[in-house]
């Protein structure tokens, strides 16, 4: 991976990972227990399509108006079921909300200290599918068996197999992921023995910055 001036600096480090494998859990432990920062993409699209959000107003423009409720909210349920089933639509809204959510998380990176600053985790879902692996000197993937993923979002989302299995489908599978990601942690058991190769990658990471 070259190293360019669009480069975040090394102590930001990328988690992606299959949907439900279990990004968000980690990222919390690390935050909470080996003191590192961290910034969820998701919550920076929810934010872009609120109400007059930079997003929601480009969305506006061509998505059509079923899409939004009478008072202009964005029905984000309908949407995500339209994407997950629609390639042509999904890509669409991709390419919208995409440059939106890396100039919003540069800004978040600038306003970071620049000295003996803790390892940042940049949570994104669709890492590898945007091709952002090239911002990153890391890339941390959380992976999961595609049944547990299934099962996981199954009751986390209540859709229905089918959607969960187009939800799955709709991501670069994660054997291909894990070729590219320079850890992988496997968060197909329990916690706990998802939490022991948490502490190793922990002490992995905070190398980055004592090299940097």
């Amino acid at each position: 991976m070259s190293v360019s001036e669009d480069c975040f600096p090394p102590r930001i480090v990328g988690l992606t990972g299959g949907i439900a494998s279990g990004k968000s859990s980690v990222r919390r432990w690390l935050m909470e227990h080996g003191g590192l920062t961290g910034l969820n993409a998701d919550e920076l699209v929810a934010e872009l399509i609120e109400v007059d959000g930079e997003g929601w107003r480009q969305l506006r423009v061509w998505l059509d108006s079923a899409f939004f409720s009478s008072n202009g909210q964005l029905d984000k349920p309908m949407l995500r079921r339209e994407i997950f089933s629609d390639t042509r639509l999904r890509h669409r809204v991709e390419s919208c909300l995409h440059p939106l959510v890396l100039a919003a998380i540069r800004e978040r990176v600038a306003t970071m200290p620049a000295s003996k600053q803790r390892p940042m985790l940049i949570e994104v879902p669709l890492l590898f599918e945007a091709g952002w692996q090239v911002f990153f000197n890391k890339v941390i993937l959380i992976s999961a068996a595609d049944d547990v993923c299934l099962s996981r979002l199954r009751v986390r989302d209540g859709v229905t197999e089918e959607e969960a299995r187009l939800s799955i489908k709709s991501q670069i599978p994660l054997a291909r992921k894990r070729q590219w990601a320079d850890y992988v942690i496997d968060n197909s058991a329990k916690w706990p023995e998802t939490v022991i190769q948490l502490k190793k990658l922990q002490k992995e990471l905070d190398t980055i910055v004592a090299m940097s």
